[in-house]
């Protein structure tokens, strides 16, 4: 007689079977929704479009007291000091008589309007005459008069030519064979490796600006920090080198400086000796080679808020119709009031802004960070979503960090846009030729960009500047500086 099937022993068997079933079915629609973000954001990188703009924020915001909206006077009149060339219109002779009395017209006050107009830019030549003395007696004596030191010793360029080479580089980002293209048209033949020999020399004199202007960052209370990539021409595959810009103050601190600095490679020693010595806040990205620079306690971290949302951002726009998305967009509702929160601060002086954060953004970014510890475990790691809050949560400290003091910024925008001039000039040029010629365009960039965060002409700053530092004392190389600066007569 045989034995009878164990059917108990069977029916577990088949649970068993059912829930691993079950659960391969859960790591398959996981990996399905993975795949689908993937795709949606390959889709939208490659044809969607770039902004982070998404509709308002539903949380009323009605609590929060609203300040006065700032009004602004627009005016069409054309800048006074411009010289103006005038074209006079004549009425025809004939036509200066009334045709009622047949009696002439007498002149009135014409109708006057005004246009821009161009000239192309020219060269011209400088001719330096030194004149010199001789004595006619003994005939032992000969004087000559002194030239100035030029940037360039025995050079061919004069500090306005080169001004305008770096400025059309370095701030309209043209490169350099098309500037020598442009010369061409002029009827003058500036090869680029002349132009590019002059930039080199030019950044040796503003290399002794740069280092005043470290020293000032380094003595402010708050800086920003970011870095890109700042490719290298080098035999085989082009060397990918790292530029880091340190802007001093900004947003709702004092402005300082903007310093840009090459490294060869992305490794912590970059910032760590750039930022030796320094006590304050440093606002930065969560990039792991800041880190050692905290352990002591003298920097203090300062995440960027820009950051978390973008994350949401990308979670919302790759996961349509999905659970995660709308998940995803209570998160940037919770961050968007924050930045509401903002908006209402940027009158306020640093300790009304202090206050006014402790009042409405604290317990805000509490119910946020409540709601993503709640949310977490039902969110599956792997997915954007998933990414995002666990991102947020890991530097929620950094990120709450804004509200110890009024003159912090809830983002990192100050260096984002600091770095936005170099990375227009690099779809432009490329990449730089050598290491020595990334360190030139860091020394280049820092001064341009710290004389447009005061407001100072480059041009003309660059055209005084050059011609003055061969000429200037150790002791008075700080009155060259963007923010210290006046035109000599």
């Amino acid at each position: 007689m045989s034995d009878s099937p164990d059917y108990q022993q069977l029916f577990q068997q088949q649970q068993q079977q059912n829930q691993q079933l079950l659960e391969q079915n859960k790591q398959l629609q996981r990996l399905i929704e993975k795949l689908q973000e993937q795709i949606e954001q390959l889709l939208r990188a490659r044809f969607g479009k770039k902004s982070e703009r998404q509709p308002k924020p539903k949380v009323p915001r009605n609590k929060l007291p609203m300040l006065p909206a700032e009004s602004s006077v627009q005016s069409r009149a054309l800048p006074a000091n411009l010289a103006r060339v005038d074209i006079v219109y004549e009425v025809p002779e004939s036509e200066q008589y009334c045709p009622q009395c047949e009696k002439p017209l007498a002149p009135i006050k014409p109708i006057t309007t005004e246009q821009y107009a161009y000239r192309p830019g020219s060269l011209y030549i400088k001719k330096h005459i030194r004149q010199r003395y001789a004595c006619r007696g003994c005939k032992q004596t000969l004087i000559t008069a002194t030239l100035p030191n030029q940037a360039i010793d025995k050079g061919i360029a004069d500090s306005s030519l080169l001004a305008q080479v770096l400025v059309d580089k370095y701030d309209d980002h043209l490169p350099l064979y098309r500037q020598e293209r442009r010369w061409l048209r002029l009827g003058v033949a500036m090869p680029r490796q002349t132009l590019c020999d002059w930039a080199m020399a030019s950044s040796v004199w503003l290399g002794y600006l740069v280092i005043e202007m470290k020293k000032d960052i380094l003595a402010a209370g708050k800086i920003h920090s970011d870095d890109t990539v700042f490719p290298i021409l080098a035999p085989g595959k082009t060397h990918q080198g790292r530029l880091w810009v340190y802007v001093g103050g900004g947003g709702n601190a004092p402005p300082v400086a903007v310093v840009y600095e090459y490294t060869p490679t992305r490794a912590s020693t970059g910032p760590t000796q750039f930022l030796k010595g320094y006590r304050g806040y440093l606002q930065a990205d969560a990039y792991a080679g800041y880190d050692a620079l905290y352990q002591s306690g003298d920097i203090v971290e300062v995440a960027c808020l820009a950051h978390a949302r973008r994350k949401f951002v990308d979670a919302y726009e790759s996961s349509s119709g999905s659970d995660a998305q709308a998940k995803s967009l209570i998160a940037i509702e919770f961050i968007g009031q924050l930045y509401h929160i903002e908006s209402l601060t940027r009158t306020m002086t640093a300790q009304q802004r202090y206050y006014y954060r402790r009042h409405y953004a604290k317990p805000l970014l509490k119910q946020l960070h409540h709601w993503l510890k709640r949310i977490q475990p039902l969110t599956y790691p792997k997915l954007l979503l998933g990414k995002a809050i666990a991102y947020t949560l890991n530097h929620w400290r950094a990120f709450c960090h804004y509200c110890r003091s009024g003159i912090l910024d809830i983002d990192n925008n100050v260096a984002e846009r600091a770095i936005k001039p170099f990375v227009i000039g690099r779809k432009n040029y490329l990449f730089a030729g050598s290491h020595q010629g990334a360190k030139a365009a860091a020394n280049i960039y820092s001064i341009i960009e710290t004389c447009k965060m005061w407001n100072v002409n480059t041009y003309h700053y660059l055209c005084d500047v050059l011609a003055r530092l061969p000429n200037t004392q150790q002791l008075d190389i700080r009155q060259l500086l963007p923010y210290h600066w006046k035109p000599s007569q």
